[in-house]
């Protein structure tokens, strides 16, 4: 299977792409960290993988929604994943000095899977209104 790098690129807005995606992080964010500190590890990550796709979903709906030159919906996936990747290692290895949250089976793999999914999915469900 052969990935264009033009998936890699946003032709049409990269700054108002890249303020979604941090956006999109930053809620994911507060709510691992609102589940870590109230609820027991397994159901805080249990919660956390529901949470955050649905917040990359509708950050990316919000996205998608608002402007026709809106990127395509593989491009913002791509950005959305790589965006909450980056600062989810940064946060692991600079505020706790570990990378276990990217351990397969308990950590940030499923969920960014998930967010990777949802963004796609989201962007491909809403309509890209055309003004004439």
């Amino acid at each position: 299977m052969h990935v264009p790098l033009t998936v890699f690129v946003a032709r049409t807005s990269p700054s108002r792409l890249l303020v979604h995606a941090l956006a999109a992080w930053a809620l994911s964010a507060v709510l691992l960290v609102v589940l870590v500190t109230t609820l027991d590890l397994p159901l805080a990550n249990g919660l956390y993988a529901m949470g955050a796709p649905a917040f990359a979903g509708l950050v990316g709906a919000h996205y998608a929604y608002r402007r026709e030159d809106a990127a395509d919906p593989l491009t913002t996936a791509v950005w959305f994943t790589s965006v909450a990747a980056g600062l989810d290692l940064v946060a692991g290895v600079f505020l706790q000095g570990r990378v276990e949250l990217f351990d397969p089976a308990l950590g940030l793999g499923i969920p960014l899977m998930l967010v990777f999914g949802a963004t796609g999915l989201s962007g491909e469900l809403i309509p890209r209104t055309v003004r004439s």
